[in-house]
């Protein structure tokens, strides 16, 4: 079966849950709707299925950015001016490659349903009909596109008509099989619709147009109210799917079943739960709270005493003690009722306002925005009080909690604005119930350093100056796993962290001698005395200050001069003594790394490492593992713990060092070892992109890589590996070959093909 989804509407009459999210997204007991609608096509023989796409549907190409689900291989079709129902699908059946099949099932993707799709799809090839649309009796017409029916073929309609006019209660589910004959009907990137333009062109033509009843559940959530009587129906058994529930009995808490419980629920003691509530996961709830048929978005915190009866509070909202939220009203996420203060029913409050103490707020209050925060290449970054602010930093301490939990390490530059953003991070992280230690004013290096000897298991460090940049590393310097950076970004743009209880803060530790712990350590790979006489070169001061004394400490007063040039952040470095006597860090990283493979060690290394590495391996016997810059599968997991325990990696001084004494014991110079190392050179580039990179890097690979990031062209030697950025707003490109010409031209090569197929996106 071939299924076209319907996620392009906007859902405006479900706002604010919409604001930040596609209808499709909208959670039913914690769970997306689309993904129950392909839970229904997938037991239903579906094997392909396309989405439709307009309204925020980059969120939706991204929940499913695997592109498949259960069987089901998924593609998106984006509509860049609105199209209609009939004209976007066939623009969707013609990028998906339906227009050749004969039937082509039609479903919202907005809707909730448990119908029996394949006694459908039989009904309709019994009647031999060109199209069907599948019909649900409903008490109140009036919302609805009615169908007229005889005998099964449709013979005329009725839009939402009153009492007096209804002669039908058959509503239109939105849900068809169309044949390529209809399809042909349907004029291309035109708005076009199937009820004011395909149907009634079908009956004026006499096109065989059939109508069958469906005997199953179907609620199109069109309203707050339908929203919360669906889930209601999935709690008591009204609708077949599956529900992931983790409610359980909880001391001192009255439950009364059904309820919907996410993953990580705190409830205090006193707490009633009326049956049909849904909780998701992450909320914490206070003592002798009262709720009833209501609906807690995940993140959400609720103090002591508050009462929501029949309402909804959405994704990390708060209510303070006392506060209450009645029928059909939604808090926005991030809003906050404040003490005592009432939510009367019907009202809707945006995204981030604040109902004053003891306010009744009785009318609308709108206009809320977010801030949204991506992870870049080289980590969060901002300008200082202005896009990094005391908040924000608040709240990237709570969202880091939903990652690493504890034993979490900070640390920051030198400066008032660093300090104080650096206080508000640990606020946050102990606010969300986590343990942080304060490392104080130290070098990234230095934290790296710090998080091997404390077995930390994520670390955070802040460099302000007039633009901030925040870093969050797991042990030993290592990235973020794609499965982290989610949660990150989930907490900072959804507020999908928990709050703790006035009594579940984290501890906050201090800490006073990374510093003293990173000298010591460069003291330590400092035991020898170069033939260079040695000139550091680094714009951060924390990181010049620790390494003066080792760098004198191995400089030949009389040797011929070596520059040392490392990075601000620390983790790079590159050594010169003339033009023709030089290193850049790949070299020196394969300089160590060879070394310990000379010892009888494997190594690891990034993936777009040069494939000199590889060269070098060989007369060792080593092997060389590559780990990614954000992954995915964990199929990198030996690259990764090997790479934590390789300090020169992620740390320039320790690399220098290190280099400096393995030249220092061979008894020459660096240029006479560049020598001995294959020297291949590099040309690397940055594109720009204005679709999601996977449409370009799939067309590339030709479903061959080796790898599960990026896409790697030609062999070592004489490759391309291109990768995306991660926002997925441009492509890297890192080329080698053994001239400096050829992997140019290689990078030439794989630009012009990029740029190709930008034009064929539009």
């Amino acid at each position: 079966m071939k299924a076209i989804i319907m996620a392009g509407g906007e859902g405006s009459r479900l706002r604010p849950l919409t604001c930040t999210v596609p209808k499709p997204l909208v959670k039913l007991c914690g769970r997306p709707v689309s993904e129950y609608i392909l839970d229904l096509l997938s037991e239903n023989g579906c094997d392909e299925a396309v989405f439709t796409l307009r309204y925020r549907g980059f969120e939706i190409e991204k929940h499913f950015k695997s592109r498949k689900y259960k069987g089901i291989t998924l593609d998106f079709s984006y509509e860049d001016t609105p199209l209609g129902t009939a004209g976007a699908v066939k623009r969707a059946a013609l990028s998906a490659g339906f227009d050749r099949e004969n039937e082509i099932l039609v479903i919202s993707g907005d809707a909730m349903c448990d119908f029996d799709l394949s006694s459908f799809i039989e009904f309709h090839r019994i009647k031999n009909a060109a199209a069907s649309i599948l019909t649900k009796s409903v008490d109140d017409p009036r919302e609805y596109g009615c169908v007229i029916s005889s005998k099964g073929f449709v013979t005329g309609f009725s839009e939402k008509p009153s009492y007096m006019g209804a002669v039908s209660d058959m509503a239109n589910t939105g849900i068809y099989v169309i044949s390529k004959k209809v399809l042909d009907l349907i004029p291309d990137d035109v708005m076009w619709d199937f009820s004011k333009n395909v149907f009634p062109q079908m009956l004026r033509d006499n096109i065989p147009l059939a109508a069958f009843e469906g005997t199953g559940y179907w609620c199109d959530i069109g309203d707050i109210p339908s929203y919360k009587q669906c889930q209601r129906d999935m709690l008591f058994g009204l609708v077949k799917c599956g529900i992931d529930n983790h409610c359980t009995e909880i001391e001192g808490v009255k439950i009364n079943k059904p309820c919907y419980m996410g993953e990580n629920v705190k409830i205090g003691a006193g707490t009633a739960i009326d049956s049909g509530t849904v909780i998701e996961s992450n909320v914490n709830i206070g003592k002798n709270c009262k709720l009833r048929d209501c609906i807690i978005g995940s993140g959400a915190f609720l103090s002591d005493k508050v009462k929501c009866s029949g309402g909804i509070i959405c994704e990390n909202a708060v209510m303070e003690q006392g506060s209450a939220v009645y029928e059909n009203s939604v808090l926005g996420s991030g809003s906050i009722m404040g003490r005592d203060s009432v939510l009367e029913p019907n009202v809707k409050v945006w995204d981030n306002k604040k109902i004053p103490f003891g306010v009744m707020q009785k009318n609308n209050l709108k206009y809320g925005v977010n801030a949204l925060k991506e992870i870049g290449e080289e980590g969060i970054e901002g300008e200082t009080n202005s896009e990094i602010t005391p908040s924000f930093m608040t709240v990237l301490g709570s969202a880091c909690e939903a990652v690493f939990e504890n034993k979490v390490i900070v640390s920051c530059g030198t400066g008032n604005a660093a300090s104080v953003l650096k206080a508000c991070f640990c606020a946050g992280f102990s606010g969300a119930g986590g343990k942080v230690t304060d490392c104080g004013v130290s070098s990234l290096p230095a934290l790296i350093h710090l998080s091997r000897i404390m077995n930390a298991e994520g670390l955070v460090n802040i460099d302000v100056s007039e633009n901030s940049r925040i870093t969050v590393l797991n042990k030993g310097g290592l990235p973020l796993t794609r499965v982290q950076e989610r949660k990150l970004e989930s907490g900072l743009n959804r507020g999908d962290y928990r709050n703790a209880s006035w009594d579940g803060f984290g501890e906050i530790k201090t800490f006073k001698n990374a510093a003293l712990l990173y000298s010591t350590a460069l003291e330590e790979a400092s035991n020898f005395n170069s033939r260079y006489s040695i000139i550091l070169k680094c714009n951060n001061p924390l990181i010049s200050a620790a390494a003066a004394a080792p760098l004198k400490k191995i400089s030949s007063k009389r040797g011929e001069p070596l520059t040392v040039s490392v990075n601000r952040e620390g983790n790079k470095a590159e050594l010169f003594v003339s033009e023709n006597e030089k290193a850049d860090y790949a070299k020196l990283v394969t300089i160590a790394a060879l070394s310990l493979m000379e010892k009888g060690q494997d190594i690891a290394v990034p993936l777009e490492f040069p494939s000199v590495m590889e060269e070098a391996a060989k007369s060792t016997g080593q092997r060389v593992r590559r780990f990614y810059k954000c992954t995915n599968d964990n199929s990198d997991r030996e690259a990764r713990i090997l790479a934590a325990n390789q300090p020169f990696l992620f740390d320039g001084l320790i690399l220098a060092l290190n280099v400096l004494q393995i030249i220092t014991e061979s008894y020459v110079g660096l240029g006479q070892y560049l020598k001995a190392i294959p020297d291949l050179k590099s040309e690397n580039r940055f594109l720009c992109i204005h679709c999601p990179p996977q449409r370009i890097i799939g067309k590339l690979a030709s479903g061959q890589n080796e790898y599960s990031e990026g896409v790697i062209l030609g062999k070592n030697g004489n490759r391309v590996l291109l990768r995306s950025s991660r926002k997925g707003d441009g492509l890297y490109m890192y080329a080698e070959s053994y001239s400096r010409e050829t992997a140019k031209a290689l990078c030439d090569e794989v630009e012009g093909a990029v740029r190709k197929l930008l034009e064929r996106e539009g």
